[in-house]
């Protein structure tokens, strides 16, 4: 993952995408496991296809919606987001034109402490 200017990482984790829904549709290409940045103004999802690293997913967290933790042992991280907003170099996928939410369930190893970072940096100003 490349930085941006003026961005700095807060996290970096493997991560696990169980699910990644958006108007009644299940992303599949867009689950399973990758590696997660969490950046002063980006979540980027990584992964491997075919041999070669690829961006799953990437937003501003300004297109956060709501964030979440749910859970007691196996807890997960629930993001809302924008579904117009989520950028993907996988093929076949593009959402610049769909209106709506992505609903993303991310089981990471410190969900609370991504949900009050997405949380802090997604205020709207």
């Amino acid at each position: 993952m490349i930085l941006k200017s003026g961005e700095e990482k807060r996290r970096e984790d493997k991560a696990m995408i169980q699910e990644f829904k958006w108007g009644g549709h299940s992303e599949e290409s867009l689950q399973g496991k990758g590696n997660i940045f969490l950046t002063t103004q980006r979540l980027v999802l990584e992964k491997e296809v075919e041999g070669k690293t690829v961006t799953a997913f990437e937003f501003a967290l300004k297109a956060v919606d709501e964030v979440r933790v749910k859970g007691f042992i196996g807890k997960v991280l629930l993001l809302k987001v924008v579904l117009k907003k989520i950028d993907s170099t996988i093929k076949g996928i593009n959402f610049s034109g769909k209106k709506g939410f992505a609903n993303l369930k991310i089981k990471v190893d410190d969900p609370k402490a991504y949900a009050d970072e997405i949380s802090f940096r997604s205020r709207k100003t």
